[in-house]
């Protein structure tokens, strides 16, 4: 199993009203040119039981490779899921075996 490349974000910022248009000075000053800057809009929606005003938001994330906390996280998590996939598997093989070794069909 290796270490793979995760996206950290590494800045955020909500805007209120529906923006199409970003100035350089909203982002952060150490960007990268590998980063990736992402936006969206959320519309407004006005009803008589429920109503948000429109937001337009702004993330940059960066690839990074995964630490090595991060990664024996992920491994742990992987080794029980396989665990508990094989326990699942061998307790639906008991049912099955004595459904079928008691002529049950």
């Amino acid at each position: 199993m290796n270490k793979k490349m995760i996206d950290e974000v590494i800045f955020e910022k909500e805007f209120d009203g529906e923006r199409h248009s970003f100035k350089v000075s909203d982002l952060p000053n150490d960007i990268l040119p590998t980063d990736e800057i992402v936006f969206f809009i959320n519309e407004g929606y006005y009803s008589d039981n429920n109503s948000y005003d429109s937001s337009t938001h702004l993330k940059v994330t960066r690839a990074r490779i995964e630490n090595d906390k991060e990664f024996e996280k992920r491994k742990l998590g992987l080794e029980r899921q396989i665990e508990n996939s094989r326990k699942m598997r061998y307790e639906s093989y008991l049912r099955l075996k004595k459904e079928f070794e008691n002529g049950n069909t």
